[in-house]
Formats: C-alpha cells, sequence, structure tokens
C-alpha cells in the first residue's frame, strides 16, 4: 500500500547491540542468531560480554545499574544489593513480596531524594525547562541481602514496578555523576565491578566494566568500551548526508511531522550553526519557531564516511541524541502533563486529529473542550477521565489485578481467585500467579473450554475475582470467545480484563465486552522502540465500574516518568497510519507463507489450509507446518470484534516441520532480531525459547512449540519483505531437503 514511511534495512547488527541501533534507551537488543539466543538462556559468557543491553524489565539498564550502585555505597550496609523504585507505595510492595516469599527475605526501604548540584540558570527565557530539568527527585531504595537477588528481580520483572531508564539517567545528571550529554561526570565510587549476589548475574545478563569489548560496528560504540565505559566515538562524516542517510537506522520518517525544542529563536534556512550547535542570528529562515534550536540544525550523521568526505570525530552522545531527537522529537520537558493529557484522550478515542495533523500539545490545556469528540471506543460516555498511564503494559496488567482486588474488597466481599483464559505473555499469569489467592489456568482458551470453565465458576468460593485474557494472544494469535465471556461475567459476577496490545483499538473493538482494558504503549503505539508505557481503560458502562473506578482514584499514582511521556506522545501521534501499513504487510506475508504450509490437518482452533502443495513442488520439501495470524487463528471471534477498516495486527508465529527448518529460517531472516514486538521495523524472535526455556515441555502441553519463530512486522516495503521471507524460506527448504538427501533425519 502507498506510505509516506521510510524504513531501510537495519545496519550491521551484532549479537548484543542495541535495538534499534543508536538508541540509548532501546527497549530491544540484538540476538542475531538461534544459537545466540539459546546460549543467552544459558547464560553463556560471549553472550554476557556482548550485551550492552536487553528488554527493560528483563534487563537492568547501565544507567540504572550505575544509580543502584551508588544507592549501594551511599545507604547500604556490607553484602547487600537493592532495586529502585519510584515512589514509597512501590517500594513497600517490593518489600511485601519479598516477606511472603519462602523462607520470608528481609529488606528495608530508604528514600533518596535527588537534589540537582548545578547552578541555577540566569535565563528567564528558559525557567519553565530548567526548573523541569533540575526538579528533585526522589526514588526509594529497598535494600536487601545480595544472595536475594534473583527473588527481588522477580518483583522488578513481573510488575514493571522498577524506576525507567531515563529516571535513572536524570538523577545521574542532577547528582553530577555524567552531564547533561550522558558523559561521565566527577569520579563515582562504585565505577568499579559491582558486588554480584548470587543469582544476580544471570538475572541482569549485564554489568558495567571497563574492560574491553567488541570493535564493530554500532556494538563497538554502545559496549563497555564505548557508551558505557571510556569516552568513546563514532567517525562521522561531516555534512556530507542527506537526512536519506539516517534512515538506514529503521526509523520512520514522515515529511509533515513537526518536531518540537525548546529554543525561541528562528533557525537559518542555511542549516549553519556555531561550534556550540546553536543557530547563528544573522540568518532568517522559514522554519517554524518550534524547531529552532533544537538539534535539526547539525548535519545528519552518516553510519560511514563517503568517498572523499572529510571524517571528524564526533562524541558519540551527540550523535545518539541527534537521533533520538531528529527523528523522535523534543517537547519542552514543562509540558509533560499536557504530553500525558494528548496520550490519555487518543487513546480514549475522543481526540479530534487525523494521521499526520497532530494538535499541538501545547492546546492541550483542559479547556480545550473544542478538541473533543464522542469517543471512537464503541461505549458512549468514555473520555481521558478513565484513561490511567503506567510505566510499562506489564504494570498496567499488575495493577489491574490489584485495582480488581480493591474493587471487590470495597463492597465487603472476599476475593476469589482469578482465571487465565488462553495461553499468555509469562508475566501475566505469573501476576495472578504470585499474588493474591491465585488462579485457574484454562491454556487453550478456546470455546470447546467454557463448560470446564462453567463448572469452575459455579464451584469457586469465593466467587471467581476476574477472567483475564488477551485479544489475541501471544504467541498462538487465539482469539477468546469474549461474546460467551461477557455472558458468563454478567451471569457470575466477575470482571472481564482483557490485555489488547496486539491487536490495538484501531483494529478491533474489545471495551464494550470487558470491565478493565489494558495495553503495553511500548509496542505498536510507541513504535520507535526507544521508550516504555502502560494503558488502563475502564469501561464506563460496565457493571463494576462505579467500584472500580472509586478504588482506582484512591489509590492511583502518576509513575510515569515525565520525560518518557514526552517520548511516547510524541511517538503514538502517527500510530493510526502505522498501523494500517503494517496490517497490510503482515497479511501480505502470511497469505505468502501460508501458501507454502504443508498440507495437513491445522493446528488446535486454526482454520484449514491449502488441500495441496503449489504446482510442481514436492510435498517433502516444504517446511512451514503452521501459520498463526489472527485472520487464520479462531478468525471468528477476532471478526466478531473487528472495527470497520480494521485489520489483522502486526503479529505472527510460525511453526516448523523441525529445530533444523526453524534455525535455518530465522538465522536467515534480515531483520533485526531480539526481544519485544510492535516496532516501526520488522523485528522476530525464536519465542519459545526466549520467553520458556526452562519450561519447554510445558509450553508443548498448551501449543506453543519449542521450534516456534514469532516475527513481528515493520513498515519496510512490502517487496522487500517478500524478498527477505522467500530468502528465508527457501534456505530453510534447502536445508531441510539436503539433510534428507545425506540420509539424516531432521531434527
Amino acid at each position: 500500500m502507498p506510505s509516506g514511511f521510510r524504513v531501510q534495512p537495519p545496519p550491521d547488527s551484532p549479537v548484543g547491540a542495541l535495538v534499534p541501533a543508536l538508541t540509548p534507551h532501546a527497549v530491544s537488543v540484538s540476538l542475531p542468531t538461534w544459537q545466540d539466543n539459546v546460549d543467552y538462556e544459558e547464560g553463556a559468557q560471549r553472550i554476557k560480554d556482548a550485551m550492552t543491553s536487553g528488554y527493560p524489565r528483563f534487563f537492568i539498564h547501565h544507567r540504572i545499574q550505575r544509580l543502584a550502585d551508588l544507592a549501594c555505597a551511599r545507604f547500604g550496609n556490607d553484602g547487600e544489593l537493592c532495586i529502585l523504585l519510584p515512589t514509597d507505595t512501590t517500594a513497600r510492595g517490593c518489600s511485601a513480596f519479598l516477606a511472603s516469599r519462602s523462607p520470608p527475605v528481609a529488606s528495608r526501604i530508604v528514600p533518596w531524594p535527588i537534589h540537582s548540584t548545578a547552578p541555577s540558570s540566569s535565563s528567564s527565557a528558559a525557567d519553565s525547562e530548567h526548573e523541569a530539568r533540575n526538579r528533585s527527585i526522589t526514588v526509594h531504595a529497598c535494600l536487601f541481602p545480595a544472595d536475594d537477588f534473583s527473588v527481588a528481580k522477580q518483583y522488578w520483572q513481573h510488575t514493571g514496578e522498577g524506576v525507567s531508564s531515563r529516571v535513572a539517567e536524570r538523577c545521574l545528571i542532577l547528582l553530577g555523576d555524567i552531564d547533561a550529554d550522558g558523559q561521565d561526570g566527577a569520579a563515582s565510587p562504585t565505577q568499579a565491578t559491582p558486588t554480584v549476589g548470587e543469582g544476580q548475574e544471570g538475572a541482569t545478563r549485564f554489568f558495567v566494566n571497563g574492560g574491553g569489548g567488541p570493535s564493530n560496528g554500532a556494538s563497538a560504540a554502545a559496549g563497555p568500551s564505548g557508551r558505557y565505559g571510556s569516552k568513546g566515538r563514532y567517525q562521522v562524516a561531516k555534512g556530507t548526508a542527506s537526512s536519506d542517510a539516517v534512515a538506514g537506522i529503521a526509523r520512520p520518517a514522515i515529511s509533515s511531522k513537526l518536531r518540537y525544542s525548546t529554543s525561541k529563536v528562528r533557525v537559518p534556512t542555511s542549516g549553519t550553526a556555531t561550534p556550540s550547535g546553536e543557530a547563528s542570528s544573522e540568518a532568517s529562515g522559514s522554519e517554524p519557531s518550534s524547531l529552532v534550536g533544537s538539534v535539526d540544525q547539525l548535519p545528519p550523521p552518516t553510519l560511514a564516511a563517503a568517498p572523499g568526505a572529510t571524517v571528524v570525530e564526533q562524541d558519540e552522545d551527540v550523535l545518539a541524541r541527534y537521533v533520538e531527537e531528529r527523528y523522535g522529537r523534543n517537547l519542552d520537558l514543562s509540558l509533560a502533563p499536557l504530553a500525558k493529557l494528548a496520550m490519555r484522550r487518543r487513546i480514549a478515542g475522543v481526540l479530534c486529529e487525523q494521521p499526520g495533523e497532530a494538535i499541538p500539545v501545547e492546546e492541550m490545556g483542559d479547556d480545550a473542550k473544542a478538541q473533543r469528540e464522542e469517543s471512537t471506543r464503541g461505549v458512549q460516555g468514555l473520555t481521558e477521565d478513565d484513561v490511567w498511564l503506567y510505566p510499562c503494559g506489564m504494570n498496567a496488567i499488575f495493577h489491574a489485578h490489584q485495582l480488581a482486588m480493591r474493587a471487590r474488597t470495597s463492597r465487603g466481599e472476599g476475593v476469589g481467585k482469578s482465571i487465565c483464559f488462553g495461553f499468555p505473555y509469562t508475566d501475566t499469569l505469573k501476576i495472578l500467579q504470585k499474588w493474591g489467592p491465585g488462579c485457574h489456568f484454562f491454556g487453550k482458551g478456546l470455546t470447546s473450554d467454557l463448560p470446564a470453565l462453567r463448572q469452575t465458576l459455579e464451584a469457586a468460593s469465593p466467587p471467581i475475582l476476574a477472567v483475564f485474557c488477551e485479544f489475541p494472544s501471544n504467541p498462538l494469535l487465539r482469539s477468546p470467545p469474549l461474546h460467551d465471556l461477557r455472558k458468563l461475567a454478567d451471569e457470575f459476577g466477575f470482571m472481564i480484563v482483557v490485555d489488547e496490545t496486539i491487536a490495538g483499538f484501531v483494529n478491533v473493538e474489545v471495551l464494550p465486552l470487558a470491565d478493565i482494558v489494558v495495553s503495553s504503549l511500548t509496542k505498536v503505539f510507541s513504535g520507535d522502540s526507544n521508550v516504555m508505557g502502560g494503558s488502563l481503560v475502564l469501561n464506563p458502562k460496565g457493571p463494576h465500574y462505579a467500584a472500580l473506578k472509586a478504588a482506582q482514584e484512591s489509590a492511583y499514582e502518576d509513575a510515569y516518568f515525565d520525560e518518557d511521556a514526552i517520548y511516547m506522545e510524541r511517538n503514538s501521534r502517527d500510530f493510526k497510519a502505522r498501523i494500517a501499513q503494517e496490517n497490510s504487510n503482515t497479511e501480505m506475508l502470511c497469505d505468502l507463507l501460508r501458501a507454502r504450509r504443508i498440507p495437513g490437518p491445522p493446528a488446535e482452533g486454526v482454520i484449514p489450509g491449502p488441500a495441496a502443495p503449489p504446482h510442481g513442488v514436492d510435498p517433502r520439501d516444504l517446511v512451514v507446518r503452521e501459520v498463526y495470524y489472527p485472520k487464520f487463528m479462531t478468525p471468528e471471534h477476532y471478526l466478531a470484534s473487528l472495527r470497520t477498516g480494521g485489520g489483522f495486527g502486526a503479529l505472527f508465529s510460525l511453526t516448523f516441520s523441525s529445530i533444523l527448518a526453524s534455525r535455518t529460517f530465522f538465522d536467515a531472516l534480515p531483520c533485526y532480531k531480539g526481544p519485544s514486538l510492535g516496532t516501526n521495523f520488522t523485528l522476530a524472535c525464536p519465542y519459545t525459547i526466549l520467553a520458556h526455556y526452562t519450561e519447554l515441555e510445558w509450553a508443548k502441553e498448551w501449543g506453543v512449540e519449542k521450534g516456534l519463530v514469532r516475527i513481528s512486522t515493520g513498515l519496510e516495503d512490502p517487496g522487500l519483505l517478500r524478498e527477505w521471507f522467500e530468502r528465508a524460506l527457501d534456505k530453510a527448504e534447502r536445508a531441510v531437503r539436503e539433510a534428507r538427501e545425506r540420509g539424516e533425519i531432521a531434527e
């Protein structure tokens, strides 16, 4: 389909490199081969040495680790470690979780107010921005015995309550430990390798050190010897690149997007800049004043020097910030409350804006009633007052469970178990199992499970609290029978909590059937894979709304860091247009792959596929066993909630005839490979290896095979995507055929 997006093939991305490249707060990390993923799970030293980042709930960002080291040095006793939480409530929640373990883990909480060490600004024009960036921040250190780090890490991972990497970075700047550009500041007493408690190394995967690191590509600049240790530098061609050159970093660019900065002076059209990066005051230009003083004035960087270009050294952090700001934008930090308001209105479907024509956040004040419309979410009366933001999607799920329990107890009723209906993302099930009275697990989540579900509901005492489900599920893309669940909920009085992350409310309309809808904004709502976020929406027409709303308003804390909100708001302005293109790209790929599926009975819940192989193809050469995609998996349930103009989403999974075929196909894909989904660029991972490596047989019982490959389709040109997947499939089929010719049985 025609598109204004430009996403090019990714640069060389060796194991452990940032995904996307040159993104200091990247959400993913490169694990480009099947063996890399296996070795990651087994804790191989080569992977530990290469890791520069990772998915934030599984991997402690180097800025967070550094701030935690400072907290331990200041407040800790010998043999103690800590994790950092944003509020007293979250810290007490961590302490309570540790105390609930068997055996109990002792802990203590220390609040740490962090104040700026920088001199006050004398520039009145920048007062609001200066004050916002130099405000005091209080983090809360939960300290515990070092040997129990792996237990504390469970709280961090499952709940998503920990501080974000931007919180830690801002705190380090306030402390003078690093400067405003992220460079090392005063020497820190904790720059030595931190103490490692039992289980810590495997949990964090990475610790800052000053040793050598990889020396190739982006990984060199972002590894221990570069960005995270001594001051490495990129080699940049001076003033030779066009804006298209940076598109190779796999970021979309839309010409109509405005980028914001804090300066009030006009940018010269010539692009000239002083050595400090400030615009020359002598020139005049046609750029809007909101762009003046931003890094758009800098010459676009290249990843390698063009022939004849003058190569100069440019501080790596300047380049990283250039990429983040030019291809991200930067609102004044003082506008963070309005950025959050804009997101809540966007999620509520009451913001009158067209793709590429986002309403300026500066005009998003509460009195801007004219910018509201009736919600497009299918529920009359829904407003932004029914939407709450969280630091990540899993945190929204955690708080949805907590909220459901509070609402039930507020009415003087007993809190029963929950039900997890369908095979979910791993931490959702862990939350339901480890907090509250526990849960019943219906791992298939099919219509055939409804009789057993009814029996469970009838026998439950106290009554079932809530049914949690994903629409569709991750990774099997199975959609639950929401209309049937709603009828049971009305009959038995339980709540329905739906995670709509995979499809998104642009594609499906699930809120009318749910009491609570949660989503990971980290995924397609953001797309840029450089910030975390989550949302929780209450259905104002639901039977439990009054109790839920009262309980939520009495307990909600806004722990979503303002700098994360600034990035998320900007990223989300074009999410509807991006989803439309990703829908189209994904459906094209799934139709292609399904045409080369091995004939035979479909997987449970999947509609029958082609009865015969393509003309002239030996069926023994086919390797795709199943294509998991809402168009083919339980389509009757998905279509029942499909919005007009919606599609089937950007995620699909594949299973193969053998591990040999899975591994060969995965290794041959030239896209980014690592954890996460919903990115603007195509991203693949061997999902079961990453999510269930220690429980492969259990996952297999529910239809999640060891060799499953999950793909999140991006915004690349459809022809390019087709070429990638056809070549990878050809290589997998050839590998299996050659193994057969050698008389080998493909594993």
